[in-house]
């Protein structure tokens, strides 16, 4: 077959064409290594650039060290290039050799390349070499760069379907060869480029031979955890894995070193991930059905429900759109706080967050840590005493995080993890918030509760009843409100008289978030009020900001606008004055955006989610709080003409939703942003009826209904109208659901609003219906209903007249 384009490698093609530029023009430039994980395009790099660096008329040797050394003395008089790959293989004396030859004095270069993963094996050149090395990584191919590569595969713009099945590969470019060449050899692909889906469950066998090829490179340790691995889900804890093959996590280290080096695994923050959900599936695919079942039955004594990959291509690409989070490295704090939490060692978890705080560190790791000591503060307060006076100027923050890493890494029988109560609290509770920030439930939930489980010893000052506010605050946002009720009424119970004034404060912030689920802005209101009384009193500067974000929200949720712009300028004068909540971080930022809108702001709002917010539309906390977050964001999106806003907020609550199976919250948000951003009026009438929280029902009732409107069917015309029906008369203008102009649902003459003027414009160029709703991405029946608007508003008939309107207006 013949070869594809190079696609989504412009960067690194102009790193080598200034490489090559430095060889033709005579300087003694740096060593490159292209480096990157099996599959991802190297070789092909290689052979671009040796063709690129002929036609520049320079000489290129490539070939094994020894015969490279050959030639360095005729190298060293011409403008050559030497490139050597499978560098990471070489002996470190053959390299020193080749070093040693002397001709780097001139213009020779030499390009090598690692194939076992990022710098494995190549860190000797640093040692054997004068000359600067500089590595170049391959990254995984972005989701356009797939679909040229795609189209180039099968000749024809490839449908939604078999872009989610090669999502697949995860960006590896050589397993989405082997994917669609394999699916078009087993003829599972049509001639418009769809996915046929009547097809055996199971994989290509090009895929299975070529992940079975990777699985060849690596000891018998190594695919025991990777097979092992598959049955515990994409994403698993070392240690279950460790369990299951009855090992410890130690004996562990070099096959998970082997296997994150070959790219088949990769560190995120739960453990080790699978680079592609591909090789997931195919290395499940090895393992006989019978094993399987066994192993699957091991696994439920560590787990609850181990997750297999999906049979279906789709749903695997759909579940997985992207490669892993990797574990944070070098200078993240976070990633080496959890590891020493998990370990148990709580005290150096407490010295390095202190020196992390007094040192610059990025806002949202800021935030995660500043919610670490208002666990210990809340929790264990002996122990946040060392904050205050950590990182003195004889131990810098990077010689802490070192130490901190070693000690996790290599406890033995001499460190044991400690089994005091109140520090295995506050362990559990740092991780419970941790695995929140990153959108793990299950974890948060299941930390959660060891915290508020473990045994209280008398007189030692505990407070477990912030750790069952905690868990209660994360139970309302799923839903669990019999479970969080409870949780906060034994909170109020057992109070200690040391601290009564904010765990009294955060009892009612709790509740008025649990009261703001169900829409009952009045009690949810007044509980707001009486913990800004209480925080006020005391001098409760977190607390008072988390309520006065409360009382915008539900400010905001029945119309009251000014009063919302009010509580929302309290809120900045607290973040200013005394730094911003732990308790409601990000959603300042969100009252920020929702307030514009409401206001009929849209430009302001844009502006803020393309600089200061624009991690917003992604926040997984904030997906997880607020279940109509994401379809909000696709409905903005509407508004402003930004495809990317809605595409990627879309993509982060369903890659959410999917990594935590069976929690009904999230596949109700992933659903209903789906349905709207499709134009799903079935999907929107479910959603209407499924969502528990009111807000979001409110929003899907209205999504519904503008859709009817526009496409002028009667709502029991749809699959569920009684659900329809039910979701539309009992929640439609008992909140404020959805942000529209004041003049939005009138035919009254009037202004334009921004959204009319934009399609109004359009139309005076001349533009089809059609075309109008590319360039704003809406629906045409959409653009249709809002131009029948315009005309009744402006008084006329026919799109010559809107036409003149428009260029008088300018004129």
């Amino acid at each position: 077959m013949r070869e594809t384009g190079l696609h989504g490698r412009e960067t690194e093609q102009r790193r080598l064409g200034d490489f090559l530029r430095q060889a033709r023009q005579g300087q003694a430039g740096p060593v490159l290594v292209v480096d990157g994980v099996a599959g991802v395009g190297k070789s092909r790099l290689l052979r671009e650039t040796t063709h690129r660096a002929r036609q520049r008329g320079l000489t290129v040797h490539h070939g094994p060290a020894g015969e490279l050394r050959r030639l360095a003395h005729s190298a060293a008089e011409d403008r050559s290039v030497l490139v050597l790959d499978d560098a990471d293989t070489v002996p470190a004396a053959e390299l020193h050799g080749l070093f040693g030859a002397g001709h780097r004095q001139t213009a020779s270069l030499l390009l090598a390349r690692g194939t076992k993963g990022p710098g494995a094996g190549l860190e000797q050149l640093d040692e054997v070499t004068p000359a600067p090395v500089e590595r170049l990584r391959l990254a995984p191919l972005d989701s356009d760069a797939v679909r040229r590569l795609v189209r180039d595969l099968i000749g024809v713009e490839p449908s939604a379907g078999l872009l989610d099945a090669a999502n697949c590969a995860g960006g590896n470019p050589r397993l989405v060869v082997q994917l669609v060449r394999g699916l078009m050899e087993e003829d599972r692909i049509g001639p418009l480029g769809e996915l046929v889906r009547l097809t055996p469950r199971r994989l290509p066998l090009r895929v299975g031979a070529e992940v079975d090829a990777r699985l060849k490179l690596l000891s018998k340790e190594s695919v025991q955890l990777v097979r092992v691995g598959t049955v515990l889900g994409r994403t698993f804890p070392l240690q279950q894995a460790a369990a299951m093959l009855g090992t410890s996590a130690a004996a562990l280290l070099s096959a998970v070193d082997e296997t994150v080096a070959s790219g088949m695994l990769a560190f995120t923050d739960c453990g080790l991930s699978f680079e592609q959900p591909l090789v997931w599936r195919a290395v499940y695919e090895t393992i006989p059905e019978s094993v399987r079942a066994t192993l699957h039955q091991e696994a439920r004594h560590l787990t609850a429900e181990p997750t297999p990959p999906a049979h279906d291509l789709v749903a695997l690409g759909r579940r997985h759109p992207a490669p892993a989070r990797r574990r944070a490295t070098g200078s993240d704090t976070t990633g080496a706080l959890r590891t020493l939490l998990e370990a148990g060692y709580v005290t150096s978890a407490v010295h390095l967050v202190g020196s992390a705080l007094n040192q610059p560190v990025p806002p949202h790791e800021r935030t995660v840590l500043g919610r670490v000591v208002t666990d210990l503060a809340m929790s264990a307060e002996h122990l946040a005493a060392p904050l205050a006076d950590q990182a003195g100027p004889d131990l810098a923050d990077a010689d802490l995080l070192h130490r901190a890493r070693t000690r996790a890494r290599l406890g033995s029988p001499a460190q044991p993890r400690t089994t005091e109560p109140e520090l295995e609290r506050v362990a559990a509770m740092a991780l419970s918030n941790l695995a929140w920030a990153e959108g793990e439930v299950r974890e948060a939930v299941g930390r959660g509760r060891e915290a508020v489980e473990q045994p209280v010893p008398s007189g030692t000052g505990d407070r477990p009843a912030y750790a069952r506010l905690a868990l209660a605050y994360k139970l309302i946002a799923l839903d669990e409100g019999d479970e969080a009720a409870r949780l906060v009424e034994e909170a109020r119970a057992e109070r200690v008289d040391g601290e009564p004034a904010a765990l009294a404060a955060m009892a009612d912030l709790v509740e008025a978030s649990a009261l703001l689920r169900t829409g009952d802005l009045e009690h949810a209101g007044q509980r707001a009020e009486q913990a800004l009384a209480t925080a006020e009193r005391a001098g409760l500067s977190n607390c008072m900001t988390w309520a006065s974000a409360a009382q915008c929200l539900v400010a905001l949720r029945a119309g009251a606008l000014s009063d919302a712009a009010r509580r929302l300028a309290r809120c900045r004068e607290l973040e200013a004055g005394r730094g911003a909540t732990v308790f409601f971080a990000g959603r300042r930022q969100w009252l920020d955006v929702l307030l514009h809108a409401a206001r009929d702001e849209p430009r302001e709002a844009a502006g803020l989610l393309a600089t200061s917010h624009r991690h917003l539309p992604t926040h997984l906390p904030l997906l997880l709080e607020e279940p109509g977050a994401a379809a909000w964001f696709v409905r903005f999106s509407r508004r402003t003409g930004d495809r990317d806003l809605a595409e990627s907020s879309l993509r982060a609550v369903e890659r959410l939703a999917a990594g935590q199976p069976g929690v009904a919250t999230l596949a109700v948000a992933a659903a209903h942003a789906r349905s709207l951003y499709e134009c799903d009026a079935d999907g929107l009438a479910r959603a209407a009826a499924d969502h528990r929280d009111a807000w979001a029902r409110t929003c899907a009732a209205h999504d519904l209904r503008r859709l009817l409107t526009e496409r002028r069917v009667d709502e029991h015309a749809l699959a569920s109208p009684r659900a329809t029906t039910w979701a539309v008369r009992h929640h439609i203008g008992h909140m404020s659901a959805v942000e529209v102009p004041a003049s939005g649902g009138t035919d009254e003459p009037g202004p334009l609003v921004p959204a009319e003027r934009d399609i109004a414009a359009l139309v005076a160029q001349g533009l089809t219906n059609r075309q109008v709703a590319q360039r704003v991405h809406l629906s045409p029946h959409t653009v249709n209903y809002y131009l029948r608007r315009i005309y009744r508003k402006l008084g006329i008939r026919s799109r010559v007249e809107l036409a003149r309107y428009v260029h008088e207006s300018d004129g």
